[in-house]
């Protein structure tokens, strides 16, 4: 497969438009084991990363008494995050293989191999899946081959970049009330109902790794989780015991939703949950119902297989293209074979193409030195 020279622009060799909203799919849905939860870790109120089970946090379901839940409740007390790049939160994974070599494999150069094709975050793997239908928003990614696993990561785009600096304050308090909601639901102990008096820490948060392969393509990818579902306090040393976990998916939605709101869900936020918590085995979704000034009047549950039905997108095109861009990039990341050489690529909101430019100033780089001396079998 050709490829760039440094900054020239190229074309990926992908379809991805390859479904058009409303019509129907005629292919098989690709073949993607159940999603295998291998790990954990947190992310503590410093945004340090912790190898433990610290942010974790159980599903509570509030009493009917206590509704209304005023989503508005302590806002003026809020701990917000300090933004980190998707370069930031793909060394948290590097960082967590660090921790646990033993997915790591010997070669006979002496280097270390990582028992997976690919490495990236969930969320850049949903957006990914997203791309045959979005028309509004860009996307990029850059991505390196080291030791034959690719490392993907999201880059901020200029329009994601000017979205942030001009955010209102209403929109920052929606995107508030939806961490305050996950305090109303979620507790640090099972069967215990949370302190919702203390004010929200959006940095904290529990992230675990998992495995699974599509189209025999092995993936390892980490994902922040909402809340567990279970009755007692998991044992997270047990492997056994992380396999079974059942994890729970919160969000909130327009009370009494207008046509216009129900149009825009059906045709874009479904597809965005689906693919959020399919790619981790979710299979329930707590909404709350709130209204515009930010007070929840209801929890209903979406059931993940039921979200994917009789909508106008398919979840079979979603994970078609994202088979086939993962395809196309191994393709020319062994050609480059160059554990150096970054690929960005770009997503552009009305083009029907992918287009990519290759990369190798050392300010490119995703992969930080220190993971490259340990797959070098130096640490």
């Amino acid at each position: 497969m050709a490829h760039a020279r440094s900054n020239d622009v190229q074309r990926l060799h992908v379809d991805r438009r390859l479904h058009k909203l409303g019509r129907t799919y005629r292919h098989s849905f690709p073949k993607f084991s159940h999603p295998e939860c291998i790990g954990f870790f947190s992310i503590n109120s410093q945004q340090e990363f912790e190898d433990n089970s610290s942010g974790a946090s159980y599903l509570w379901m509030p009493p009917k008494e206590s509704f209304p839940l005023d989503l508005n409740a302590g806002y003026e007390r809020v701990i917000r995050k300090i933004e980190k790049t998707g370069i930031d939160d793909l060394a948290n994974l590097l960082k967590y293989i660090y921790n646990h070599q033993q997915l790591l494999t010997p070669t006979e150069s002496k280097s270390l191999a990582l028992r997976a094709d690919f490495v990236a975050c969930r969320g850049v793997l949903r957006l990914l899946m997203c791309m045959p239908y979005e028309t509004r928003d860009d996307f990029c990614v850059r991505a390196t081959r080291l030791n034959g696993t690719i490392y993907i990561a999201k880059i901020q785009t200029d329009q994601q970049r000017e979205e942030k600096v001009s955010m209102t304050e209403h929109s920052a308090a929606m995107c508030s009330w939806g961490f305050k909601f996950e305090q109303y639901m979620s507790s640090p102990v099972p069967n215990t109902p949370p302190d919702t008096s203390l004010p929200v820490n959006e940095a904290v948060e529990f992230n675990a790794m998992f495995r699974c392969s599509l189209q025999g393509m092995r993936l390892l990818y980490g994902a922040e989780m909402d809340g567990i579902v279970s009755r007692n306090p998991v044992n997270f040393n047990d492997p056994e015991a992380l396999k079974k976990l059942q994890f729970v998916e919160f969000k909130t939605g327009a009370f009494e939703a207008e046509a216009r709101q129900q149009r825009s869900f059906n045709f874009w936020k479904s597809r965005a949950w689906w693919g959020q918590s399919f790619l981790v085995g979710i299979k329930t979704i707590m909404v709350g119902l709130r209204d515009g000034d930010g007070i929840c009047h209801d929890i209903v549950q979406h059931d993940v297989a039921e979200l994917a039905r009789n909508k106008p997108w398919s979840p079979t095109a979603m994970l078609k293209f994202l088979e086939q861009f993962l395809k196309e990039l191994k393709k020319l990341l062994e050609a480059i074979n160059d554990p150096q050489t970054v690929v960005e690529l770009e997503f552009l909101p009305h083009s029907d193409s992918v287009y990519y430019r290759v990369l190798t100033s050392p300010e490119d780089q995703i992969i930080p030195e220190w993971y490259r001396t340990l797959m070098k079998g130096g640490a």
